[in-house]
Order: C-alpha cells, then sequence, then structure tokens
C-alpha cells in the first residue's frame, strides 16, 4: 500500500509537523544550516572589523552562503513536489535580494 521511501522533510514541514523546542534541534538538518549560516556570518563580521578581511570579500562570501542556502532549500521543496512551501521560498529570496539592491 504505502511505499518505502522516505519522505524528505523541508524546512516549512518542520515548522508544521514539530514543536517549537524539537524543531529547533540538531535532528532538523535546515535548522543546523541556519546555526551555521548565522556563525559564518559573524565570524565574516569579526574577520571584517579586526582581522582586515576586505568587506567587499566579506560580502561575497555572506551573500554566497545565504542565497546558497536559500537556493538548497528551494530545490529540496521543488523537488519534493511542495509548491506552496517552494513559492514561498522563491517570493522570500526575491524580497531578500530586492532588499540587498536598495
Amino acid at each position: 500500500m504505502g511505499d518505502k521511501t522516505p519522505e524528505r522533510k523541508g524546512l516549512l514541514w518542520w515548522i508544521e509537523h514539530e514543536n517549537t523546542n524539537e524543531a529547533w534541534t540538531m535532528k532538523n538538518p535546515w535548522a543546523v544550516g541556519a546555526i551555521v549560516l548565522t556563525i559564518l556570518i559573524v565570524l565574516c563580521m569579526l574577520a571584517t572589523f579586526f582581522w582586515g578581511l576586505p568587506r567587499p570579500v566579506a560580502n561575497v562570501i555572506v551573500n554566497v552562503a545565504f542565497y546558497g542556502y536559500w537556493g538548497v532549500l528551494l530545490a529540496f521543496e521543488i523537488k519534493a513536489k511542495h509548491r506552496v512551501a517552494a513559492a514561498g521560498t522563491a517570493f522570500t529570496m526575491v524580497f531578500f535580494a530586492f532588499l540587498w539592491w536598495l
């Protein structure tokens, strides 16, 4: 009756189906990615102000990591055929790109 393939769990699945405490544990790979991304951004800021990393280099690193995370999330949502989640992710990416160009 049901197939044995495991369900791909996107970020919205975790938010909708897990309680808040469980959604932000190390069991959720999307939460781990967000934590790693936050640490990378903080390290780039510290490197810019304290260790002499040029700001354009830090901006490129942060933007590639940030949009890369959202791009991977979008790809997984499309692959899992979560149309609403994919549309929301795409809208969020466009919104952040708009804010970045302001």
